[in-house]
């Protein structure tokens, strides 16, 4: 068993990660993001190492296949195959966007299928809960990608399930405005974001030690978690 496993011992981790991410920060705001591809980032879990570059704004053509395409820079919604498809870097605004969506529809459907690379840690939480409350199941098929704030929806699911080929990856997360602050307060900013994000795990019964996994590993890479570790984690049902 993980020495994590406690939920005091995920706490404590957490609190000894603030002042490395508070850094991060700082050094994201200075250097931006990385312009090289991600090689090997849509490798399967079990043929790829575990932390790998992280490309937000790319993803494959088709499952098996070296192209890379643009990601949505905001969800994207859809029906389609007897599933409500969401797709794209998540943006601020778009748990709001979703609400309405699912209002103006009134779709049958009781699944969601995600592919996204992640973004808004609030609007990814917000629809998680609102899958949750919905009743839906939750699913990353073969070639989709559920990166970094993409998993608080994938948690929303009743059901939760990962395809094989299917890649969820998690990582440091950045809270707040995009400049640069004194360190006590880029801190402060990410402990109350932190606090949000357990909560949210909590609610959602997925346990605690997944924060361990992306509070070592940059925001600038990926650490993409295998199928065996996702269902001890219970980021997955099935």
């Amino acid at each position: 068993m993980s020495v994590l496993s406690s939920p005091r011992k995920a706490i404590r981790a957490v609190l000894f990660a603030q002042v490395a991410l508070a850094g991060a920060i700082v050094a994201l705001d200075l250097l931006g993001a990385p312009d090289t591809a991600a090689p090997g980032l849509f490798a399967p879990p079990a043929e790829g190492p575990s932390v790998r570059p992280y490309r937000p704004d790319l993803r494959p053509a088709a499952p098996g296949t070296p192209a890379m395409r643009p990601m949505s820079k905001s969800l994207v919604f859809t029906a389609e195959d007897g599933a409500i498809r969401v797709t794209g870097q998540i943006a601020p605004g778009d748990a709001d966007r979703f609400v309405s969506w699912l209002d103006q529809n009134r779709l049958a459907e009781t699944s969601v299928s995600l592919d996204s690379s992640g973004g808004s840690v609030p609007d990814g939480m917000a629809i998680g809960r609102t899958i949750r409350s919905a009743g839906y199941t939750t699913e990353v098929a073969e070639g989709s990608v559920c990166m970094s704030a993409c998993p608080y929806m994938l948690a929303g699911g009743v059901e939760r399930i990962v395809a094989k080929g299917g890649i969820v990856g998690v990582h440091q997360h950045y809270f707040g405005e995009n400049t640069i602050l004194p360190a006590f307060m880029a801190v402060k900013d990410v402990q109350r974001g932190q606090a949000s994000v357990m909560d949210f795990l909590t609610e959602m019964g997925v346990d605690l030690r997944v924060m361990s996994y992306a509070l070592r590993t940059p925001p600038e890479e990926i650490y993409v978690l295998d199928p065996d570790l996702m269902r001890d984690l219970r980021l997955t049902t099935h």
